[in-house]
Parts: C-alpha cells; structure tokens; sequence
C-alpha cells in the first residue's frame, strides 16, 4: 500500500507541474506573457533603481561641477547616439595595407611600439624621431645637423622658464598657427569632442598624453629644444584675484580687452577655428583654479576607478557619481578661463589648453609614479563596463583618430622613459624663501608654498610684507609701479631698513608705466620642416588616376592615392621610378618589410631599398592584359564617408573628385569645341581666365598649376547647365 501511494503521489505532483513547465516553455520562447512576473520583474529593478545615485546631474556639490557634469553627459550621449547610428548601419573601420609600423599586433609591450614609425607622430623613442629630424644615430644618440644632439623635451612649469625657452615656445606656437599645423590639430581635438574616447570616460587621460605628444613633435620639428610647459595653476590660486597673475600678462598668454578678445602679448589676433579674428576668454565668470588640497586628492587616491573614472554613467553602472574625477576637476580651469576654453570643442583655440593639460598629465603621471609598480601602469584601465561608459572608453576601444592606437596604448611607460619628462613643482622655504623665478615670490605663512607674481594695478591685499608684485610694489593692496620691491618684513627699524627720503619722495610722486620688452628676437639655429604626409599606398595608383579613377572612386583615391590624385603636394619627384620615398625605407627593408602585408606600400616608395627599380609598374598593374580593378568596397566607402572623423579625409574625398586636366588636354578641347583660351601668364600665380563657350557646353573654366614638375597640370572646373562635373 505504502508503494502505492507514494505512486499516486508522484503522479499527481508531476500532472500539477507539467502546465507550469509549459507555461514557463512558452514564456521564454515569447508565445505567452505573465503578467504577475513582468511585474515583479519591474518592481525589482525599480528596487534597485532607487538605491542608486541620480544620474541626471542633481547631486553635483555646486554649480561649477553641475556644469561640468552637463557638458560631460552631453558629450556621451551625442557619442552614444553616434555609435548606436553606425552599429545599425553594420560599418566596421577597415584597414587596408599601409605602411609597416601600422601592421603591428595591438596591443604591443612599451618597448616595441614606436621604434620606426611613418609619421613623425606616431614615433615613441628619440630614435625614431631622429631620421625625420635629418639626424644621424651616432653612438645611440641622435646628432642633429648642427651638431646638436637631440635629446628628451623637458617639461617646466611655465614661470620657471628661462627667457631663451620662453621664447622660444612662443615662436614656435606662432610658427605652427602660421604655417596650419596648429589649426590642424586643433580641429582634430574639435572633432572628437563626441564620437571618441577623448572626453567623458576612462579614456580622458591616455587620449590627451597622446594628443600632447604628437603636438610637441610638431613643435620640435619647428625647434628640437622646445617643450610644452605645464601651467601649475595652484600658485595663482593663493592670490585675492588671480585675474591680476602674471600669468595673464603680455610676458605669458597675453592679456583680454574690454570684450574679452586676447588683443596683446605673443599671441594676439589669433584668427580661431570658427573664424574669430581673436581668441576670446571671460576670466574669472566661472569655476575656479586648481587648489593644492585638489592636487593632495588626485595624487592620493587608491583605486583606477577614482582616477581613470567613469564621469558620465548610466543607470545600472555600481560605481557612484565620482564629482572629485580628475576630469571634473580639471573643466574648473576650462569654466575659469572661459570663452573658447569653455567648451571642449574649441577650446584647443587658446593656447592655455596646452599648458594646462600638460599639468592634469604631470598630475597623473606623479600618481602613476606613487601609487603604481612599473610593470603595473601599463596594463592596469578601468572596467570595460557598458553602464558605466560607452565603448569607445574600453582598453581595447579605438584611440580615434590616431590610426592603429588603442586607448590602452596610453598607459605605456616609454611616454616617460623615451619621449619627456616633467621639472618638480616650484618649492621654498623658510631657509631658502626663493622660487627659482622672477615671476614667483615665496609666501612663508604657514607652510611655506610659491604664488605668482601680481601684474601692475593688480589686487595684492594681504601681501604687502612680500615682493609679490613684478616690476613694482605692494601699496595699499595695489600693485604700482616702484623703484625697489618691498623688503621683507622686519620687527625693529634701523638704518638698513629705513626708507630713504628721496624714494619716499619719489613714491609720492605720479607712478610711471613700466616699459618691459615683450618678446625678444631669437635666433634659431635649426629647424626641420613639418613631415608631408603625401604618398600612395599602391604601386597602381599613378595607372588608376591616369584612367579616371579619382573621379569614380574619390573614396579610396583620395585617401589611399592622394599624391597621384593631387590631393597633396608631395616633395619627392612622383616621376622617379627608383627612389626611397619615406626617410623609414632602409630600417623597412632591414626588418624585412619589403614582402607580406606591406608589400604595396614599399613598392611604391621603397623601390630603391626593395631593388624594384628594374620593375616595370605596367606588369604590376595588368593581369592578363586587363589593368587592375580598385579595390574599392562600398563598406570600405561607408567606413571612410561615415565613421572617419577627420577633417583631412573628408577633404581629401572632396579634392578627388575635381577633375583635373593637362594644358594639352585643355587644348585639344579648345579645337574640339571652338573655346577661346589663353595661357596662363609665366608668373607664381596664374589668374583666372574667364572664356567664352557656346551656351550648350561650358560658362568658365579655372585653370591654376597644381605642380611644378615635368607635366604641369591645371586644375578645372566646368558647369555644363547649372551641374558642376
């Protein structure tokens, strides 16, 4: 009976489960909906919702960082919508063959990466850089040509310059704004304001030292003994106002007018990137400088998560709103410089973006050197967690748009160890009360710190016992101008520290504007011209340009064919069937480049150092009688049309598609057609010679060189009834 029942009982229990089981089936599978478990669901994730932070920004401390936090989401939210847009247009980022350095495993170890390189930017060692600077490796260091060695740049805070190095910076900045290259990358920092990991993220951190590096080599190229400065914004931070540093004064960054445009100093009337003919700041308005308990915050913290934080996170993300980021903390400085410098799209305009950056990177890198082991800095990122930060703040997200560089790339140690280093903060004390620096004076109250100078007429309450003002003297909480500075404060009067009467007169008088040179003329032994980044990919690219493939496929053409396409202006004669094209081709061919994935490459501009000079292009470029295809893709084409955001591919595109003409070929269609034409003058510059067609053809043509080598061409454009060709 016993065996019975516990039958009957089995039986029952499975018939009363089997529906449930079913149920539970068709549920998972989407043909039926519980509504009692969609709503417990919902109440558990509503549960947990309301334990986490806000966030929508409502928590920020103060108004400052609330603004910061905005500007930070938005920029997250403009990416992810970006990134959503691209993931449902299926584009992928594709690299074709290019030269070899960008065919390296990613990620590579700190001591492989940059050894030859390209582009002088992408270089991470003095010996890469050396054959773009026209040196030579002599006994492991680089001579340069006039005899100089080249060697690490040496980052100092800005006041703690000498003149000469001051100077020097100076040229150079205003050398790269004249020649583009300042612009340029410039609009490269503006472009990925969204759509890359260089803002609200992880990725905020390693994308700038990369971002500064590459900006340094520019302006090594223009002087090898310049560096970018830091600007340690703390000692300005002591003053009642530091509006009146001597920071902001024609010796340094140059001073604002009545509306804000920078209008004197080294760099005045610098036209910025939306087309102001002056950089414009609003000091003071907003936010506020970095304070030294900021500094004791970052360089103390514990875990990467508080220090490559996660600024703009999502519902669901486990880490709390973060307001004391290095990120947060660092846009104050933006807030308080204000105008271009406000927001991140622009505020590569005013040339304080260097310098400050430069400090947030000397701050991370003194954390890295207290709080890391060596070998620990270059694999240790924040979690790859989607609530917490879109993906392109991943360690192995894209470090757009620097090709083939991952953000994880930036924690590498040949940063520090191969490239630059930073000068120790100013410091004094009580026995040595001296900064190093006309520009600082050492306020021993307390614990003795340096503070920057105060301009004339500046505000100096509570430093008048100090030499705090340049060039004059503390007088009533004004800085005037004076014969002497203020000696430091005694307790007894004696001869020695009485003033005499005739400089007690003489302060009495009317004070007199200081005269102060603003900037001397230097001379520079040597400079090196920028790198011009124009060549073929392709040892078919000449043949594809000769049958019109820059006009049907201006997409690969203009990216990967520039210099047969005339998207640049190369400085090697493109005519030469055998020559070394690219400084790199001997230390290619020696790490036996010549063959695999970068054989197009050096075919095309290693031909010397890969003996194909007896090669003829004609049999490299047929097959079977039959020219060869481009190998142009149309996800290759959204890739470049849709997910570049760099500036030079998009016009790069847009110069492939004009056509371009020989003289002769203008010439056989002036008979063909009866046009009228004239050519152009002998001169530097030839003008614009309107014709007159019949009405069914042309309504001008526009003829300039575009070369000075053998085959001069001429760049056209026609209109045939309103259509441009």
């Amino acid at each position: 009976m016993k065996i019975l029942y516990l039958l009957f009982y089995v039986f029952v229990v499975l018939e009363a489960t089997e529906p449930h089981k079913r149920v539970a089936r068709r549920q998972a599978t989407g043909n039926i909906t519980n509504p009692f478990v969609q709503t417990r669901r919902e109440a558990m994730i509503r549960r947990r919702l309301a334990r986490e932070p806000p966030r929508d920004c409502s928590d920020a401390p103060d108004e400052n960082i609330k603004t910061t936090c905005l500007m930070i989401r938005a920029m997250d939210t403009q990416t992810r919508r970006r990134l959503a847009r691209q993931a449902m247009r299926n584009i992928i980022p594709q690299a074709p063959a290019g030269p070899p350095n960008w065919l390296q495993p990613i990620p590579v170890p700190g001591n492989t990466r940059g050894q030859t390189a390209y582009h002088p930017y992408d270089c991470m060692t003095i010996t890469c850089l050396c054959p773009f600077f026209a040196g030579r490796i002599v006994g492991g260091n680089c001579i340069l040509a006039n005899g100089q060695p080249l060697l690490m740049s040496y980052r100092k805070e800005y006041r703690m310059m000498t003149e000469d190095e001051r100077n020097r910076w100076h040229r150079a900045l205003n050398v790269l704004k004249r020649n583009g290259e300042y612009d340029r990358m410039s609009y490269q920092h503006f472009e990925v304001g969204v759509g890359s990991g260089a803002h609200s993220g992880p990725g905020f951190l390693p994308w700038h030292r990369e971002f500064l590096k590459r900006f340094e080599i520019a302006l090594r190229m223009v002087d090898p003994s310049v560096a970018i400065p830091y600007w340690d914004s703390v000692m300005d931070s002591y003053l009642p106002d530091p509006r009146d540093s001597i920071f902001f004064s024609d010796l340094f960054v140059g001073m604002p007018d009545w509306y804000g445009n920078v209008v004197s100093g080294p760099f005045a009337y610098w036209r910025t990137l939306d087309g102001r003919a002056a950089i414009l700041r609003a000091l003071g308005r907003e936010g506020q400088l970095f304070t030294e308990a900021q500094v004791n915050s970052i360089v103390s913290q514990n875990t990467i998560e508080n220090t490559m934080a996660f600024t703009a996170p999502q519902l669901g993300c486990p880490y709390p709103n973060n307001y004391g980021a290095i990120e947060y903390t660092h846009s104050n400085i933006h807030l308080f410089i204000g105008g271009d410098m406000k927001p991140p799209s622009t505020s590569s305009n005013d040339v304080i973006f260097w310098m400050h950056h430069s400090f947030v990177d000397y701050l991370w890198e003194l954390w890295r050197q207290l709080k890391q082991p060596r070998w620990y800095r270059e694999v240790a990122y924040s979690a790859d967690h989607g609530y917490c930060t879109n993906w392109l703040h991943f360690s192995y997200g894209p470090m757009r748009p620097f090709p083939y560089l991952m953000n994880r790339d930036g924690l590498s140690n040949s940063y520090t160890d191969q490239m630059y280093r930073y000068a120790p903060r100013a410091t004094c004390s009580l026995q040595n009360p001296n900064c190093g620096s006309p520009y600082l004076f050492c306020d021993t109250r307390g614990y003795p710190h340096c503070v920057a100078k105060i301009k004339i007429n500046g505000n100096c309450m509570g430093f008048e016992a100090y030499d705090s003002c340049y060039a004059g003297r503390c007088w009533y909480g004004r800085c005037v101008p004076g014969a002497w500075a203020r000696a430091a404060k005694t307790s007894e009067l004696n001869n020695e520290t009485m003033i005499p009467m005739e400089l007690f007169e003489a302060a009495l008088e009317e004070p007199k504007k200081a005269e102060i040179p603003l900037i001397k003329s230097i001379k520079v032994e040597f400079s090196t011209p920028l790198f011009n980044d124009c060549f073929n990919r392709h040892p078919c690219c000449t043949a594809w340009a000769e049958s019109g493939s820059c006009n049907s496929e201006p997409e690969y053409m203009g990216v990967y064919c520039a210099a047969s396409c005339h998207v640049c202006q190369p400085d090697y004669n493109i005519t030469n069937p055998c020559l070394d094209r690219h400084v790199n081709c001997r230390p290619w061919k020696e790490a036996g480049m010549c063959s695999g994935a970068s054989a197009d490459f050096m075919s095309e501009n290693c031909r010397e150092s890969c003996e194909k000079c007896e090669l003829d292009r004609e049999d490299q470029c047929t097959i079977d009688g039959k020219p060869v295809p481009v190998p142009s893709t149309e996800k290759l084409k959204e890739s470049i049309r849709d997910y570049s955001i760099e500036k030079k591919v998009k016009d790069a595109v847009a110069k492939a598609k004009l056509v371009r003409v020989s003289l002769k070929t203008v010439e056989n269609l002036q008979k063909s057609k009866n046009l009228i034409f004239r050519s152009p003058r002998k001169s530097k510059r030839s003008e614009m010679k309107w014709l007159k067609p019949r009405k069914s053809l042309c309504t001008k043509i526009r003829v300039r060189p575009e070369s000075k080598m053998e085959g001069t061409l001429f760049k056209t454009t026609f209109q045939d009834e309103g259509r441009n060709v």
